[in-house]
């Protein structure tokens, strides 16, 4: 690996110089956590299977880390790397908590207090409303994480990437990302009025006056709900 002078990609997006020091001191610490020698031949052979390059993220960086460690055989100690990598990440999850805990009590009320959801609907603040709040950002993860593997699956991992790209940087916007129960859906009411419920299963005509409308809407949506809800219990199920 040649030294340059590389800017690297915090998490938080902010950009550091690249430091070989910390990625040394790194490996250092997952042999000695092992209670494995090693000496500087053993250490430049891992530094050299790396490919650092300009504004390289941290997580790549370690990444690469991980994979020049059981290249080259120290299998313990990239076991040992990765449960470090483990602990820091469950630890800066817990301290983002505390810092949203924080905030969220300094807020004026609950949907200015809200880091996700900011046109929620509620006013008060209250405990219910911030354990309601605490789970969301798993949810995103979980949810992100469903429906990029079913992307994958029906598309490929190219179209997958580019979704989460296009959410990342805001050229799409998805809904009821923080929850797992879909609470709103949106169709189009044309085929029903031109040609009642026949396609989607039911057998009413399309609505001729003011009565038929009325009772034939009510049976329409009590049929895309009960649709919707299935097929998201099947996919969830597949």
């Amino acid at each position: 690996m040649e030294i340059k002078n590389f800017t690297i990609t915090k998490r938080d997006g902010s950009k550091d110089q690249f430091s070989l020091d910390k990625i040394m001191n790194a490996i250092l610490k997952a042999f000695e956590s092992v209670d494995q020698p090693t000496d500087l031949g053993a250490i430049s052979k891992i530094l050299s299977r790396l490919d650092i390059h300009n504004d390289i993220t941290v997580e790549d960086i370690q990444n690469q880390v991980e994979e020049a460690l059981m290249s080259e055989g120290y299998y313990k100690v990239a076991k040992s790397f990765m449960l470090y990598r483990q602990a820091h990440s469950e630890d800066r999850e817990t301290l983002a908590k505390l810092q949203f805990l924080s905030e969220y009590c300094d807020s004026v009320n609950a949907a200015t207090g809200s880091k996700y959801d900011a046109n929620a609907n509620v006013e008060h603040k209250n405990i219910a409303t911030l354990i309601g709040e605490l789970p969301k950002s798993n949810f995103i993860r979980l949810n992100r994480r469903l429906l990029t593997d079913r992307i994958k699956k029906m598309y490929g991992k190219q179209l997958a990437d580019e979704y989460i790209d296009k959410l990342t940087h805001h050229f799409i916007y998805k809904n009821d990302e923080t929850s797992l129960a879909n609470y709103c859906a949106s169709i189009t009411m044309y085929p029903w009025l031109i040609g009642g419920t026949v396609s989607i299963g039911g057998n009413s005509t399309a609505p001729t006056n003011l009565k038929s409308f009325c009772g034939g809407f009510v049976n329409m949506v009590f049929m895309v709900s009960n649709r919707t809800i299935t097929s998201i219990q099947t996919s969830r199920l597949t």
